[in-house]
């Protein structure tokens, strides 16, 4: 980890070098200010998509290496019977269920995540701010889980059962850095910008289901075997944690009488804290920000 934060460090110097380097030249770009006397605050909100890294969405595919994983509902007694029962109720028949060889998703992903957020932005001039953004994300990881029967099924005609196994996580996006502005007109202007992201990972649910019954995958019973109508006490687990990176991004800025709409890309570069998963990995959004 200490590597990757000097990777960090000088990557960020280099962002911030370079943006500073293009505010201190003189070009005969229009300066129009961004606020009544081109020093201040502005105040915005962001509205988009975000696609972030498959590698993280690992995290839920149920693996025995992972934290989560499937073997933890498959070798309790209790849970692999009401499994059993739950197909032959559904005229599946059926003595045995086991994970088919290569049956673990091989393509676990995220759906595109809306990603609504708060902006502000301090004008040092016309052409440098500093930018401060915090975007939340609910993202969802899907794929499915083979499983073999041991018998055929007269209902299905089928050997095999495919049931979805889905992960949810709450993910915030803060990005502190800088950002350098272009003005072509009094109505247009470009805009790159790059620094800092300290992120927070909640995990909500990591879960497969047979015939869209759930079972939970984490272990709310802290070690402890589950068995049914016994009282057993639960714990509220949490998994997740805080991760660092980068971001870089480019946009344009449109002015409609002093209501500023900047459409844009933003690329991350960071480590988000699942365990198992804690390597940087790209991350991809759009926005439309509304800044006023």
């Amino acid at each position: 980890m200490n590597y990757k934060l000097k990777i960090l460090i000088f990557s960020l110097l280099l962002i911030f070098t370079g943006l500073s380097s293009f505010a201190q030249t003189d070009g005969a770009d229009i300066e129009i200010d961004n606020s009544t006397d081109g020093k201040g605050w502005i105040f915005g909100l962001n509205v988009g998509v975000y696609y972030p890294s498959k590698k993280t969405a690992a995290f839920y595919s149920g693996d025995s290496k992972n934290i989560n994983n499937v073997n933890y509902v498959m070798s309790n007694y209790y849970l692999k019977q009401q499994i059993l029962e739950l197909l032959n109720e559904n005229a599946i028949s059926t003595t045995k269920i086991e994970i088919a060889d290569d049956g673990l998703p091989q393509n676990m992903h995220y759906k595109l995540a809306l990603q609504p957020g708060l902006y502000a932005q301090y004008c040092f001039n016309s052409k440098l701010s500093l930018i401060i953004e915090f975007n939340y994300m609910k993202l969802k990881a899907n794929d499915v889980i083979v499983f073999e029967l041991d018998s055929l099924s007269y209902a299905t005609n089928a050997k095999q059962l495919l049931c979805p196994v889905r992960g949810v996580e709450d993910r915030v996006y803060a990005d502190i850095g800088l950002k350098r502005t272009y003005q072509k007109s009094e109505k247009l202007s470009y805009y790159v910008m790059g620094g800092l992201n300290v992120n927070s990972t909640k995990v909500k649910k990591s879960s497969f289901y047979v015939l869209e019954e759930e079972f939970d995958m984490i272990d709310h019973y802290n070690g402890v075997p589950y068995v049914p109508n016994s009282g057993m006490q639960t714990f509220e687990v949490y998994q997740g944690g805080i991760g660092v990176g980068m971001f870089a991004g480019a946009g344009a800025a449109l002015n409609f009488n002093g209501i500023v709409i900047e459409p844009g890309i933003t690329v991350h570069w960071l480590m988000v804290n699942l365990d198992g998963y804690q390597s940087m990995n790209p991350g991809i959004g759009a926005n439309v920000r509304f800044m006023f």
